[in-house]
């Protein structure tokens, strides 16, 4: 990791089209990485996913908006029976047999929650490798059961009674969701990709057997880039503004 990506901070830019086929809509939002000594693994394997252009060939996008996260999803996701589309199989097999597609085991960090504009790998019992931003704080949620009882206080008896009835405190088994970065730059493109309507709105969507959490219009991912050398907005003269 160290020798291939360095110590970090490290940077992503996500360039998307709000409007799926317009490249005027074309908006940038730029991730900075967990500390490296917090998630490492899923750095790296996020990292080399974006190396090996899984993030940038095909039609990568966000497909699922469930109002408390935005889903993103690698190509051919859009293609694939779960999506509403008719490829049936793996679609993430060409990933997996490179070892880029899941994180080896649920790596999360106490130091670095799920809060609101911060993102995940989606998925269980190996999460990856779609990944999502969180729209809300979810760190009671997707992160880990002795969160919860610490955040929670003398109100994690009362969720336990009400959620799990009559299951032993010792036999609830929340999995965290690996949380691994955050949004530093373009927070209004997040908020108006938030903003896509779902097979929810639909007239018929009480008889539909596709999940009623995918977009209807899928939001395009041009690519994901890493950035060597990150300077926050504020910092940039106006030439280097223009260029983003």
């Amino acid at each position: 990791m160290l020798r291939r990506y360095g110590p970090g901070p490290h940077y992503v830019r996500m360039n998307v089209l709000l409007e799926y086929g317009n490249p005027e809509s074309q908006r940038s939002i730029v991730f900075e990485l967990a500390p490296l000594e917090l998630m490492p693994h899923s750095i790296h394997t996020f990292l080399s996913q974006i190396t090996e252009g899984y993030w940038k060939r095909g039609t990568p996008a966000f497909a699922i908006n469930a109002e408390h996260v935005l889903q993103a999803c690698p190509h051919p996701c859009l293609d694939s029976v779960s999506l509403g589309g008719d490829m049936v199989g793996d679609p993430y097999a060409d990933m997996r047999s490179r070892g880029v597609a899941t994180v080896s085991y649920q790596e999360y960090s106490p130091r670095y929650p799920h809060e609101k504009y911060t993102i995940g790998y989606a998925g269980q019992p190996l999460s990856g490798p779609e990944f999502y931003i969180n729209l809300l704080d979810n760190s009671l949620d997707h992160g880990s059961l002795q969160d919860r009882k610490m955040k929670m206080g003398r109100e994690y008896d009362e969720w336990v009674r009400q959620t799990f009835d009559g299951v032993d405190d010792d036999d609830i088994d929340q999995q965290p969701y690996p949380c691994f970065g955050k949004v530093v730059e373009g927070f209004e493109s997040v908020d108006l990709m938030a903003e896509g309507m779902t097979r929810a709105s639909l007239p018929d969507a009480e008889y539909s057997e596709t999940d009623l959490n995918l977009l209807l219009r899928p939001i395009a991912i041009v690519e994901l880039e890493i950035i060597d050398q990150y300077v926050p907005k504020k910092n940039r003269g106006a030439s280097a503004t223009d260029e983003l």
